[in-house]
Parts: C-alpha cells; structure tokens; sequence
C-alpha cells in the first residue's frame, strides 16, 4: 500500500509539473554549450583535446583573454561593430517610428498589402538578395565603406521593427493625439511628444531587436567589403579558423564570448521590458 501510495505521490507531482521537463531540456540544451565555451576559453591551447573532457579547467588562464585584445586589429573591429550597429539602430527606428505611424493612422489604399509586401526581405533567404545588391552597391560605387553596410543594415532591420511599432500605435488613443492638435501642436509634435513617449516601451524593444541584427551580422560585411579595416567582430571570428593553423579553441572561444557579451549583457538589463512588450503586443 506505501508503494502505491508513493506512486499515486509521484504521479500528481509529474502531472502538475510535467511542463518543466522541456523546459528544462530547453535549458540545458541552450546554456550547456555557452558554459561549455566559458569554461573552454579559460583553458591551455592543447587541454581542449584531452580525454576525458573535463567541463572545469585545470587551471583559469586569463591569457586568451589578453590574447583577444592583443589582437592585431582587434579595436578597429571592435569600432566597427559599435559604430555600424549603433548608426544602424537609430537610422531603422527613426524610419520605422514614421511609417509605423503612417500605416497604424492614416488609411490610405493598398495599405494593408504594402505592410504585408515589406516583410518580403525578411522571408527571403538573405544569400539570395547580396547578388543584386552587391551590383546595385557596386553601380553607385560605395564598395568597402560604411555607407553600404549602413545602407543594407538599415533596409534589412525596418520592416521588421515598423510591424511591431505600428501595432502598438494602433492601440495609442487618438483622443490624445486630436487633445495636442487642438493645441496647436503640428503632426511632428504630436509624433515627437505624444506617441513617442508612450510607445517608449515598444521603441526600445524595436531597438534591441535592430542592434543586435546589426552587431551579429556577416554575409553582407563579407560580401560588400575586401578590407581589414572594415571587418567587424562576427567576421574576424569566422576569419580566425583560416589564420591560426591548427585550430587554437580556447582563443576563438574567448574570441566569441568577447563578440557575444555586449548582447548578453543589453538582454540581461532589458529582458523584462522585451519579453512584456512582445507579449502585450501579440495579445493587441
């Protein structure tokens, strides 16, 4: 009877938490990798090929680390990252706040085919468009400068950015907006001093989503640039397994948590704001 009854136990206990065990396979699945590389990138060049694998180092070697800064190039690539992706962002969320407004307040015709046909860049795989892009880019002769990654970066990160913005302009009152225009206030600032602070929330979602497209970035900074100058941090990565010889882990491992840690640390700061105003903008 206490078998039974510890089974009857432990049956209730699974049916009322059965849906921790994917999550919990989720987890391990998603983080295991990441503290495998920590624990890698603190680690002699030659102890990552010992067996049996051992997930805490011998000894915490910080030297992949200096190594990282040490690298030739290393802060121009480091610029170029910080100065792509943030001119990026703004230049995407100023776009998208003007016609994500546009397509949530004035009803002009075909609009809902326009903001549907604006996704078109995003289903298409991006190997596919860097052709046409590239002649286009070549044509106006600003290969290998900033101008044709901004360009592309910004094209690439609006349409998203204005689908998400004109939803939750949508649900804006426009009692608010007709209250600042009996004022006096031009269509400018009604933009400027009433949508864009209550849609602060949204804006800043918008932007995090436009950055970090921007700082992960690759087949177009290898596709429209031949530099080192204008390489950023993703590409040095990829280009580190052709310039080492043998395959030196624990420097591309600090090499990569380097690259990833500035994301890791904006989505720690705003993860609660992201995650609230992706749901509360699917429930809209």
């Amino acid at each position: 009877m206490e078998g039974t009854g510890f089974i009857k136990t432990t049956q209730s206990w699974m049916g009322k938490r059965w849906h921790w065990i994917p999550l919990i396979i989720l987890l391990v699945w998603t983080i295991l990798p990441l503290v495998w590389a920590v624990s890698a990138s603190f680690k002699e060049a030659t102890e990552v090929y010992q067996t049996p694998v051992s997930l805490i180092p011998e000894s915490f070697n910080f030297d992949n680390y200096i190594r990282v800064f040490d690298y030739p190039n290393f802060w121009r690539y480091l610029f170029n990252s910080v100065f792509l992706a943030v001119t990026t962002t703004v230049l995407a969320v100023a776009v998208s706040i003007l016609a994500g407004y546009a397509f949530a307040r004035y009803a002009f015709r075909f609009r809902h085919i326009l903001l549907i046909f604006i996704l078109v860049p995003r289903i298409i795989p991006r190997a596919s468009i860097i052709v046409p892009l590239f002649t286009g880019i070549a044509f106006l002769g600003i290969l290998d400068s900033y101008l044709a990654l901004v360009l592309t970066y910004t094209a690439t990160a609006v349409p998203l950015a204005t689908w998400i913005l004109a939803g939750f302009f949508k649900v804006i009152p426009k009692a608010l907006e007709e209250a600042a225009a009996i004022d006096g206030a031009k269509p400018w600032q009604i933009i400027w001093h009433v949508v864009i602070p209550i849609s602060l929330p949204a804006i800043i979602t918008v932007s995090i989503f436009s950055l970090r497209e921007a700082w992960n970035e690759f087949p177009f900074v290898l596709a429209f640039t031949s530099s080192q100058e204008m390489r950023t941090l993703p590409y040095q990565l990829f280009m580190l397994k052709d310039s080492m010889g043998m395959q030196d882990w624990p420097m591309v491992l600090a090499f990569t948590i380097v690259t990833i840690l500035p994301l890791l640390i904006l989505y720690i700061i705003f993860e609660k704001k992201v995650v609230n105003n992706i749901l509360s903008g699917a429930v809209k």
